[in-house]
C-alpha cells in the first residue's frame, strides 16, 4: 500500500511540474510538437485509469439505485462510469486530449 502512495504522489509531482511547462506556447496544436502526446501519455491517461477505477466503484451503488427506480435507464450510470472513462484511456488516439 505504501509503494502505491508513493506512486501516486510521484505522478501527482510530475503532474504538478509538467503542467506549467508544458502549458506554454509550444503545448498548442502545432504540427510537430510532441508535447500533446507525449503529456497525455504520461499525466493524461494514468489520470483517466484512476478515473476510470473511481468510476467502476461508484456505478455499483449508482446502477443499484437506477435499477430500483427506473430500470429502463440503467444505461446512463454506465455510460458516463464506465464507457466514457474507458473510451478516453483505451480508444482515443494519443495527443488528442
Amino acid at each position: 500500500m505504501q509503494k502505491i502512495s508513493k506512486l501516486l504522489a510521484a505522478t501527482v509531482v510530475a503532474a504538478l511540474v509538467a503542467g506549467p511547462a508544458a502549458a506554454g506556447p509550444q503545448f498548442t496544436d502545432v504540427e510537430g510538437s510532441h508535447v500533446g502526446p507525449i503529456f497525455d501519455l504520461l499525466v493524461m491517461r494514468p489520470v483517466g485509469m484512476i478515473g476510470l477505477g473511481v468510476g467502476a466503484l461508484l456505478w455499483v451503488p449508482a446502477a443499484a439505485m437506477t435499477a430500483a427506480v427506473q430500470p429502463s435507464e440503467i444505461g446512463k450510470p454506465t455510460e458516463h462510469l464506465i464507457k466514457k472513462p474507458y473510451r478516453y484511456v483505451f480508444s482515443d488516439p494519443i495527443g488528442s486530449h
